[in-house]
């Protein structure tokens, strides 16, 4: 009976192990669709495809990264804030998703809490340094001009 029990949780487990393999790759592959909708300017389709890469894998930062950005894209702000900083929750080391963040707060007004994010980008070392560099520029000249 014990070896009948042990055969079965480990049967159990690995059928686990098969889904939860089966699940990653699944939803690498509606990620790179969603990227390739994006890229066709088939937002809807890119944004369908994202939802339910997160509903099927809610613990990918890069899926929530890349609803945050087809939601900037289709100028939907308050949403992207949110999926970017789920994906922040996810990995904070996600510099892609503070760059996103950053976007967002920024088409918001909220110049401040742009700068903070751009900021945490930075820390992280990423390829956009230069882009990242020139918005704080931006962000302190207007600073400036606004206080003269």
């Amino acid at each position: 009976m014990h070896r009948l029990w042990l055969l079965i949780t480990t049967l159990i487990f690995t059928l686990f192990m098969v889904n939860h393999a089966l699940a990653q790759e699944s939803t690498e592959d509606l990620i790179a669709q969603a990227v390739t909708a994006s890229e066709k300017g088939e937002l809807k389709q890119a944004r369908s495809l994202l939802l339910e890469a997160v509903a099927q894998s809610p613990d990918s930062s890069l899926a929530y990264t890349r609803l945050g950005g087809v939601q900037l894209l289709q100028q939907e702000y308050g949403p992207g804030i949110e999926s970017f900083q789920q994906a922040i929750m996810l990995d904070k080391g996600n510099a892609d998703a503070f760059i996103g963040l950053s976007l967002a707060y920024l088409h918001q007004g909220r110049h401040a809490l742009a700068r903070e994010a751009l900021k945490e980008a930075s820390k992280l070392g990423t390829a956009k340094q230069q882009e990242i560099d020139k918005v704080l520029v931006w962000l302190d000249q207007r600073d400036t001009e606004m206080t003269h």
